[in-house]
């Protein structure tokens, strides 16, 4: 019997690995093995995707890591002085403090005939242990701790640096005069750097000073002279860089070899005589005005008694305009007034960046009708004693309101009270409305400590000395600082003694008189 021939197998039995169709077909059966399906490639393709997206956020991760590390290192450095917009925040106590302006192209250069360009407000020193916050409602907030912990602004290797800025107090907007704040850069880039060459400030001379106007905003040209010896260059260096980290919108031009110019923003603003002799004799303006008054202003007293306390130690008298909703507004007002000193109101006003900027409690707002701005004044008045007078706090906005600023006035019509504007806006019609409406009325001429060094406000008060010399008066205001009562201490034992120091009543009855 013939044996049966073996059938032949299926061509799609298992384990053949080949198909009835021609090899390279797209189907999984027709595939030799060992080679990739579709399938497979594209997981394959997705793991390498996959590996990619990881390196490539290993990469950012390290690169954002070194970012954030060069970020906090430079959070250490500190500051340029800007403010002129001083603000103050509610539950202020260690903000984060922005990056230095850095130097311009042209720092270190001086180029005759030719520009190079470079270009809140602290506590007293007690204010942390015995003041709490003015008002009691959610505008609540401690004050801090002083903006400028350091005065010194050259390091032990005589490098400019600028100083640590710590904080601010509540309810305190920025001056709205960036040409202002520019000229107040530039004169605390001048102190730094007599300060780290070793000049003693008895070499500089206000020659003069000069109110002028640029589209709008009132600021002070100044020409001075300055005892150098026999390094010329060397001061011109140091003041270049100076201005490179304290007034980046500043610039310097070399007129002669003993002149330089300084423009903050294309505006000049400084004439600088350099004298080759150290001492330098006292300037005699043109026009000298007889019996030159000044009256200076401390705000926002009320939060700190120890600022009180050595304010009245002073052997000059200053004006204590009082926070009426502030903790300690009548112990400060009462003290005050035992002392034989004179007290204001500092009425919160509503400033242009209300809500964002918050004036306080006790403020009174342009959407105030007439019977609530007298409510709210009448109120205010109660609470500080003794008051004579009254001059806004913050008021950017209401002060450049017609029909609120009338509101104002009329409430206080009838009740002996002057008006000082602090002019926190160029366009403020405090002033105006005030003369018009028969009040005793002044307005503000310098800010002492803008910038929030003892060095830089005792030039601002010898400033304040020279317009009151050339205007016949000058009112200052300041704050209660560390730094500024510092200056105020120093400043009685160096001050110019033929500019007598008044109350605002004795300036403006001054006034009135040489009106007549």
């Amino acid at each position: 019997m013939a044996a049966k021939r073996p059938q032949k197998k299926s061509s799609t039995a298992k384990g053949d690995g080949t198909s009835g169709r021609s090899r390279g077909s797209g189907t999984k059966s027709g595939t030799r093995k060992g080679s990739k399906t579709p399938a497979a490639t594209e997981k394959t393709l997705t793991r390498l995707v996959i590996v990619i997206m990881g390196v490539l956020c290993l990469v950012f991760t390290v690169m954002a890591g070194y970012w954030l590390w060069q970020g906090g290192a430079d959070a250490t450095r500190p500051v340029p002085p800007s403010k002129t917009e001083r603000q103050k925040t509610p539950a202020a106590t260690s903000p984060a403090r922005p990056t230095p302006a850095q130097p311009s192209a042209t720092a270190g250069k001086v180029q005759s005939g030719e520009a190079s360009r470079t270009t809140g407000k602290g506590v007293h020193a007690d204010a942390q242990s015995d003041a709490s916050t003015p008002g009691g409602d959610a505008d609540k907030a401690a004050p801090s701790v002083p903006r400028n912990a350091t005065s010194d602004a050259v390091d032990g290797e005589g490098a400019v640096r600028a100083p640590v800025n710590a904080g601010a107090l509540p309810y305190e907007e920025s001056l709205d005069a960036p040409l202002e704040e520019g000229v107040k850069q530039v004169d605390y880039a001048l102190v730094q750097t007599l300060v780290r060459l070793g000049i003693a400030r008895e070499r500089l001379r206000i020659a003069s000073v000069e109110t002028r106007n640029e589209q709008g905003e009132s600021y002070h040209f100044q020409q001075m002279t300055l005892g150098v010896g026999d390094a010329p260059d060397r001061f011109i260096k140091a003041f270049v860089e100076a201005l490179s980290v304290w007034a980046e919108r500043a610039q310097m031009r070399k007129k002669a070899d003993d002149l330089i110019e300084v423009y903050v923003g294309g505006v000049l603003t400084h004439e600088i005589t350099l004298s080759l002799y150290e001492s330098v004799e006292e300037p005699r303006p043109g026009t000298p005005v007889e019996g030159a008054l000044l009256a200076i202003v401390i705000d926002d007293i009320g939060e700190s008694m120890g600022a009180v306390r050595d304010l009245l130690k002073l052997d000059y008298p200053v004006t204590f305009a009082v926070w009426p909703r502030s903790s300690h507004a009548r112990e400060a007002a009462e003290a005050a007034h035992r002392a034989g000193r004179e007290v204001m109101i500092h009425q919160p006003m509503e400033p242009l960046k209300y809500p964002s900027v918050k004036p306080g409690p006790g403020a009174i707002y342009v959407r105030m009708g007439r019977d609530e701005i007298e409510a709210t004044l009448r109120d205010n008045l109660a609470r500080v004693p003794h008051a004579v007078g009254l001059n806004n706090h913050m008021g950017s906005r209401f002060t450049q309101d017609v029909r609120g600023v009338r509101a104002v006035c009329e409430a206080l019509e009838g009740k002996g009270l002057f008006v000082l504007d602090s002019v926190t806006h160029s366009g403020s019609v405090f002033y105006r409305e005030a003369r018009r409406a028969g009040l005793p009325a002044g307005k503000r001429n310098v800010f002492l400590d803008v910038i929030h060094d003892k060095r830089n406000i005792m030039f601002q008060l010898d400033k304040a000395a020279r317009v009151a010399h050339e205007q016949g008066v000058a009112v200052a205001i300041g704050h209660p600082l560390a730094e500024t009562v510092a200056a105020l201490k120093e400043w009685q034992r160096t001050r110019d003694k033929s500019v007598r120091i008044v109350t605002m009543r004795q300036l403006l009855d001054a006034e009135t008189t040489a009106r007549r």
